[in-house]
């Protein structure tokens, strides 16, 4: 008789679950990548060592849709590099036995209209990014615990967040994010202005213990057919600190062949003007090449030379470049050199420290969900002290094949 109940309340908890289900719609999506990557200065600020490892990544996202007013998503990553453990953690379960306790919760939010409103509000792990029209934001674009309403009103869209990125439960540990992002569409021209202040606890590590606040501007514009130009404007500033500021440009023209671009920044650097290195929560997001920033393809290694923040740098470059069917190639030659009074490691650079950077990513489409990748970058340097000084030039070279779905 037990048996018999047991089996019955299972029976009723499945029926119960499926019918639940039946309301909503699941509609999963991701990518799966496994490639090999080499370089010769991977960990030079630490030891020196080249970089030799095959890797891969699992990414999932799945959207359960009651309807266009309630959503929830889930998104997963697993990350591994063979032959690696330890059995937990980000990158766990690459060695013998493939065991791992490695599951990354990247998002994990709930999507809902305001009843009787125009409001749209995205509650807890989520993706974050404030406006960047040339390449990214250098500021924030990660996931973070937040909240975010958005509405709009004709051609304007307004959106105010909150997002908790550091909290060890005690207040003076405690950091928050407050921020306003406007949009607003004039046909061929986009502006977006925003603000973020960041309240930190007295004894938290982030930002030093002290409140920081950050100003910027995203304008893209499409003057005449297939033309478009971008510019990004930006200012951060931690309390009792010097202040800092981006400024970048983008000019691209797309053609039959291929989208030629020309692409120019300045990071401010800590020197004895009182200029200092803008502040930032995410600052690897502005990718003008392979290795400022996160601007490798795939898993393979990148931002060698650390974020765009104080360094200047002028890029030509061209990307959908095309000779062959269903084969793409990007090109990239850029000139980066350090504003910073002095030179620290191959991330912080001093203004006599200097590289040229060449970029060659193709990728050939095998079939519509199924990419094979070739990532090159080779950049000469030459750094004039710190840690860098006797690098001559790094080099990395990846193969992988990705699977979009």
């Amino acid at each position: 008789m037990k048996r018999i109940i047991v089996l019955a309340l299972a029976a009723c908890m499945v029926l119960g679950a499926a019918l639940g289900a039946s309301a909503a719609e699941f509609k999963a999506s991701g990518m799966l990548y496994a490639g090999y990557n080499y370089s010769n200065a991977d960990d030079y600020k630490t030891t020196g060592s080249d970089l030799n490892e095959f890797s891969q990544r699992f990414r999932s996202q799945i959207d359960i849709v009651t309807d266009e007013n309630l959503s929830g998503t889930l998104y997963f990553e697993i990350d591994q590099t063979w032959g690696k453990g330890p059995k937990n953690g980000p990158t766990s379960g690459g060695d013998l036995g493939a065991d791992g306790v490695n599951i990354e919760t990247r998002r994990a939010y709930m999507t809902f209209m305001v009843p009787n409103t125009a409001v749209k509000v995205r509650a807890g792990i989520q993706g974050l990014s404030l406006p960047g029209a040339v390449s990214g934001s250098p500021i924030l674009a990660d996931d973070v615990a937040a909240i975010v309403a958005s509405t709009s009103f004709d051609n304007v869209g307004v959106t105010g967040f909150f997002a908790r990125p550091y909290d060890t439960a005690k207040s003076e540990t405690t950091v928050d994010f407050f921020g306003a992002i406007v949009a607003a569409d004039f046909g061929t021209v986009s502006v977006s202005p925003y603000f973020m202040f960041a309240n930190v606890g007295d004894n938290a590590a982030a930002f030093g213990g002290e409140d920081a606040q950050w100003y910027g501007v995203a304008v893209e514009a499409a003057p005449i057919e297939n033309l478009t130009l971008a510019f990004d404007g930006m200012y951060g500033k931690v309390t009792d600190e010097d202040g800092g500021f981006l400024v970048a440009g983008k000019a691209a023209y797309a053609t039959d062949f291929a989208v030629p671009a020309f692409v120019v920044w300045y990071g401010s650097g800590n020197d004895d003007d009182g200029e200092g290195i803008m502040p930032t929560a995410d600052g690897l997001d502005f990718t003008t090449t392979t290795f400022v920033g996160f601007g490798a393809t795939g898993t393979s290694n990148d931002s060698l030379f650390g974020t765009a923040l104080g360094k200047w740098g002028v890029s030509l470059q061209a990307s959908e470049l095309t000779f062959l069917e269903n084969v793409t190639h990007t090109v990239r030659l850029s000139y980066i050199q350090g504003t910073n009074e002095d030179s620290s490691d191959l991330t912080v650079w001093g203004d006599d420290d200097r590289a040229y950077e060449f970029d060659f990513v193709t990728v050939y489409s095998a079939y519509p969900n199924l990419d094979f990748i070739v990532d090159l970058a080779y950049a000469g340097t030459d750094f004039d002290g710190g840690a860098a000084k006797s690098v001559d030039n790094v080099y990395k070279a990846a193969l992988g094949v990705q699977y979009n779905f």
